[in-house]
């Protein structure tokens, strides 16, 4: 079994422990918000994270009279002056896998001498260089991926911003649906895998995934998973952003996952029709029982609750199926040439 596979599969276990440890820290989450009440978030990733920054950002800025921003570390230390009233007054929070990335180093310790914000770091390695300059850090030392390509870290990472989120809002129905959607993942793991087998074995060579909302990120990061472990071309658009330009290179070697939110129907499904036409297989996921649109397959999401928390399942879908092409492929998805795990400038 490849590391990157063993990981993935391991995702069900590691949100448990991700679940328990937010409610074991939850005391210290109280303490952090009620000594900062600012209503303003700045999100800083770099790669993957950054992607999760994206989702983080629209999650936050959807609650009562918040404001988020996601901000990638590299572009902030090119021109901190430019985000100088963005990030000014804000809490910040920072996603790493390693905490050790130059980039979020360099951009936290300008951010606090420049404005003395108080910070977040959200890491899977403890002892890292963020650590010593937040003022609360979250370690998920169980979900570190030893692989290159990030699969089980970033899910968790995903799932503990909702869970920060939850804390910050007071929101108990997002706790329940990231718990919800932990004790399902290892069904919907065992469920779904024979038919992304099955996708995988199809004629395609580029993807492209659709999402909206908070999953905006994670589903991004889906469509680099197709990059970096199948080293075949992911693309990520907002889903009827989609026909604004990009259809028009959809053909019959496309693969698309099609994330379709709940409560609305019309517009998502003639946006199904035009993508379906383009003789590329399809791949519906959402909360229907049955394939509506005819599509190569349906992936049905169980009721969690949240449609944010819709994100920590449909991960899965595109990481495992970029794990099986890659080996369909007779590719090695823990060794991707030219990518290293965390980038030191």
């Amino acid at each position: 079994m490849f590391l990157t596979e063993a990981e993935i599969l391991d995702t069900p276990l590691s949100l448990n422990y991700t679940c328990q440890y937010f409610e074991k820290n939850k005391k210290n989450l109280e303490q952090f918000f009620q000594e900062n009440q600012q209503k303003k978030f700045t999100i800083l990733g770099c790669g993957s994270s950054y992607m999760l920054a994206k989702s983080t950002a629209s999650l936050f800025a959807s609650l009562p009279g918040t404001s988020a921003n996601a901000i990638a570390a590299g572009d902030y230390i090119v021109d901190p002056l430019f985000w100088y009233e963005t990030v000014k007054g804000s809490i910040v929070l920072l996603l790493s896998r390693s905490g050790k990335t130059s980039e979020m180093v360099w951009a936290l310790k300008h951010i606090k001498e420049a404005h003395g914000c108080p910070a977040v770091s959200i890491t899977t390695e403890d002892g890292n260089d963020l650590m010593p300059l937040c003022d609360l850090n979250l370690t998920l030392n169980w979900c570190h991926d030893d692989s290159v390509c990030q699969t089980r870290t970033v899910t968790n990472l995903y799932a503990s911003t909702l869970l920060l989120a939850a804390e910050y809002a007071r929101d108990d129905r997002l706790r329940e649906s990231v718990l919800a959607a932990m004790r399902e993942s290892t069904s919907f793991q065992l469920k779904y895998r024979p038919v992304l087998a099955e996708i995988a074995n199809l004629d395609w060579d580029n993807v492209v995934v659709l999402a909206d909302g908070p999953i905006c990120g994670i589903a991004e990061e889906g469509a680099l998973a197709f990059t970096e472990i199948s080293m075949l071309t992911g693309r990520y658009f907002h889903l009827l952003d989609y026909r604004h330009g990009p259809i028009v290179v959809s053909g019959k070697r496309t693969l698309t996952l099609a994330l379709l939110r709940p409560g609305e129907e019309k517009l998502q499904s003639a946006m199904m029709k035009d993508v379906i036409q383009r003789g590329g297989p399809v791949v519906t996921i959402s909360h229907c029982t049955e394939n509506r649109y005819d599509a190569a397959a349906h992936i049905q999401i169980p009721e969690v609750g949240e449609f944010a928390a819709w994100g920590i399942l449909f991960i899965y879908v595109a990481q495992m199926t970029a794990l099986l092409k890659a080996i369909a492929l007779g590719g090695n998805p823990d060794q991707p040439k030219g990518l290293d795990a965390y980038i030191s400038l």
